[in-house]
């Protein structure tokens, strides 16, 4: 007995030991305060209606990270936008970056993720009396091979740009898919619509539909089902109301 209660003794020390030395950026002491400011931000967010669009992939090394801020009145402009990245087990590696404005309400620079595995990202946005930050997770993969900055392809509905997001990228079949459709200048009321399909194949109708998030802005989600003879080559036709159709070619991932 006496030895198992000094063995208790001994694991109850190592423990409080480790506890003391442990890092605890990640742990907020001032959470009434936090919290109250989190909730004023979303409140304003959710007036302005405002909207972040990141990458979602990313390597250990250097990534080019470029950020689409928007509001109901359009990009937002002239924001002072910083990137902090750190790790959850500690500080060392922990950066913080400036990100420039390359195009109206579309923010960038060289982001560095020295080592692969998890890592929380934040993004704070500072334009005046408007504020936001954003706090996310993020798998940073090993590897060369570049990633781009943002998975947006372009296209063309008669005279309408179109332009289309699928997250997570590239997308994979048999799993829920985010998918965004961005409409410069679109005066439309009524949104766009996706169709999923395969050229040469019947695969029954597959569409998206899509709901407005911000002026030109639609979100909806959607699914990629695995094709029976193997086929990875799908298109996505996008349907803008009035203008016309653009159609996107893209391989889907196992």
């Amino acid at each position: 007995m006496a030895a198992i209660f000094a063995g208790f003794a001994l694991l109850l020390a190592v423990t409080l030991y480790l506890a003391s030395r442990k890092h605890e950026g990640l742990v907020d002491r001032n959470y009434y305060e936090s919290a109250s400011n989190e909730f004023a931000e979303r409140e304003l967010e959710a007036r302005e209606r405002f909207v972040i669009r990141v990458p979602d992939r990313y390597r250990a090394g250097e990534n080019r990270f470029v950020a689409a801020v928007a509001t109901a009145a359009g990009p937002l402009r002239g924001a002072r936008v910083t990137l902090t990245a750190m790790r959850p087990s500690g500080t060392a590696e922990d950066r913080r970056y400036a990100l420039r404005e390359g195009a109206p309400g579309r923010y960038e620079g060289a982001v560095t993720l020295p080592s692969p595995g998890a890592w929380m990202l934040s993004l704070a946005v500072d334009a005046g009396r408007f504020r936001s930050r954003r706090l996310w997770t993020v798998v940073a993969l090993p590897g060369e091979a570049p990633v781009p900055a943002d998975n947006v392809l372009r296209a063309a509905a008669g005279d309408q740009e179109v332009l289309l997001a699928v997250s997570p990228w590239p997308p994979p079949a048999m799993r829920e898919l985010a998918f965004s459709v961005e409409l410069p200048g679109y005066d439309g009321t009524a949104p766009p619509r996706i169709d999923l399909s395969m050229r040469g194949m019947e695969m029954g109708r597959n569409r998206v539909l899509l709901g407005r998030e911000a002026d030109g802005v639609f979100r909806g989600t959607g699914v990629f089902v695995r094709c029976p003879s193997g086929r990875k080559d799908w298109q996505a036709e996008v349907t803008v109301p009035g203008r016309g159709k653009a159609v996107f070619l893209l391989d889907v991932a196992d």
